[in-house]
């Protein structure tokens, strides 16, 4: 939930720190070789944009994941690709792309059906609002990177009043955890990505 975050925003979005290195050739020690000692220095960055994910962090999570993904692949396939995974995640979308054309579309057609039932249920994260009032008085940017669809995404604009710009749903390829998308926006709004923050709700599937 947002709550914390609104909270230790006005401490987080003090400029952030990046690591800018340099080489300095050091005096060898009596006998050995010379060597190289590498020296961190920090040059500050202000923070321009903040990009989020959609499902979990700007809104109540309400599709039930389990009971989709036993759908689309079966129970014997779930439960093998569920133990198979380290952290026992599956990545659906990157899954289905290795099927048959029919396969896919029969796979996509469950997913819309589960993604439409949580359309009706659809809820906007306590406090999201009020982040979001807080980012537009400092002018910072907001984005929104989702792996839901462009029409869920037209449904959270228009039903809560509040707009993301760029807001990439799944049609935008590649999608996250790849770093396409987020790049994708950094460069939309001519800012270097260590001045973006990304948040969401899982660090494997928001960006790599």
């Amino acid at each position: 939930m947002l709550h914390p975050l609104l909270r230790r925003l006005p401490s987080i979005i003090h400029p952030l720190s990046t690591a800018s290195v340099h080489r300095r050739r050091c005096a060898a020690m009596a006998g050995s070789p010379a060597r190289y000692l590498t020296v961190a220095t920090t040059r500050k960055a202000s923070l321009k944009g903040v990009v989020f994910d959609m499902d979990g962090t700007l809104t109540v999570p309400v599709i039930d994941f389990p009971a989709m993904y036993r759908t689309v692949l079966g129970e014997d396939t779930y439960a093998s690709l569920r133990s198979a995974s380290p952290s026992g995640s599956i990545d659906i979308l990157h899954h289905i792309e290795t099927w048959a054309p029919a396969e896919q579309q029969r796979a996509y057609e469950i997913i819309a059906h589960f993604e439409r039932q949580g359309l009706d249920r659809l809820q906007i994260m306590p406090g999201a609002l009020e982040l979001c009032r807080f980012l537009d008085s400092k002018k910072i940017r907001r984005g929104l990177i989702t792996r839901n669809v462009d029409a869920a995404v037209d449904l959270f604009h228009q039903r809560f009043g509040i707009m993301f710009a760029p807001a990439l749903s799944r049609e935008f390829r590649p999608y996250k955890p790849d770093p396409a998308p987020l790049l994708h926006i950094c460069s939309t709004w001519g800012v270097s990505p260590n001045e973006v923050m990304m948040i969401g709700d899982s660090l494997r599937d928001d960006v790599s």
